[in-house]
């Protein structure tokens, strides 16, 4: 498996590379750096101007210069560019380009240790046919390797095939599986409903996800290869609730893309995409077609 790195002009983004060099060590893969360039030329328009020419090319030059001298040392890695009309859609060319299986990003400026989903992010995170993964500002892999894979649970009718899917996911790494669920205060409507029945908001909540996981994990067969922990954080907001379960170097989150989604695109709901705003650690988006694939494998 080859792993695209998307690597931005303008500006430093080792976080990028060391998740690319975690993932590529941890799976022994190689890595393929590439600086997009956007046109932002109306098309029909003279494309031989040598000015513009000199400018984008020097734009391409310093970014993967810089990219040299901060990709880790032990990754097998070539450096390409790639000209088009938009970021997204020339790293997903180049992507297929290189029988890349991941794409990987990431973040805009924000908060240390959080993702901040850049306009290059979300168009990817909501039209990859590929994985895309996105590196926390400022992550720091330190030369180590994934070693555990957390997915974030949620009922519904496709949670057996996103468990397998972590669950093969794990096993590629050579990692731990996780499941992580998270429970942010409910609306008045759904505490009301809930509590008629006895229980608090939160206590039912857990109630169900551990049943449901039990069935995921059943569903599973006998070809299970691990009885999954399962983590549940509590919060009065989405930062709480991630924050309220541990994290440790090697972690990467994965979530599952939405049911109502286009099956061979990446396409996040609501739930997906605030987890996503809000983790602590490297996050992989996979879509529903590579969630069937590694689930059947």
């Amino acid at each position: 498996m080859t792993i695209l790195v998307g690597y931005p002009t303008k500006r430093r983004a080792r976080a990028v590379l060391e998740l690319a060099g975690m993932l590529a060590r941890s799976r022994g893969t190689d890595v393929v750096v590439c600086t997009a360039i956007r046109d932002p030329r109306v098309p029909g328009t003279r494309r031989d101007d040598p000015k513009f020419t000199t400018y984008v090319n020097e734009l391409a030059d310093t970014a993967l210069a810089q990219a040299r001298k901060d990709i880790p040392a032990d990754v097998s890695v070539q450096f390409v560019r790639v000209d088009a009309r938009s970021i997204a859609t020339g790293l997903i060319r180049a992507a297929e380009q290189y029988n890349a299986r991941l794409i990987v990003v990431g973040s805009a400026m924000g908060r240390i240790e959080e993702v901040t989903v850049s306009s290059v992010a979300d168009r990817l995170l909501h039209s990859s046919p590929l994985p895309v993964a996105v590196a926390t500002r400022g992550f720091r892999a330190m030369g180590g390797h994934v070693r555990r894979v957390t997915l974030a649970f949620a009922s519904g009718e496709d949670t057996a095939v996103h468990v397998a899917a972590a669950e093969e996911l794990a096993a590629r790494y050579g990692a731990e599986l996780r499941l992580a669920s998270f429970a942010v205060n409910l609306s008045h409507a759904e505490a009301f409903r809930v509590n008629i029945k006895g229980p608090s908001g939160p206590e039912m909540w857990e109630r169900i996800i551990r049943r449901e996981v039990a069935m995921a994990v059943q569903a599973d067969g006998p070809t299970a290869r691990r009885d999954p922990e399962l983590v549940i954080g509590h919060g009065r907001d989405w930062a709480e609730a991630l924050d309220d379960i541990d994290w440790r170097p090697g972690d990467l989150l994965v979530v599952g893309s939405s049911v109502s989604g286009p099956l061979a695109r990446v396409f996040l709901g609501s739930r997906a995409s605030k987890i996503i705003r809000h983790t602590p650690v490297p996050v992989i988006a996979l879509p529903r077609g590579t969630v069937d694939a590694l689930a059947e494998e």
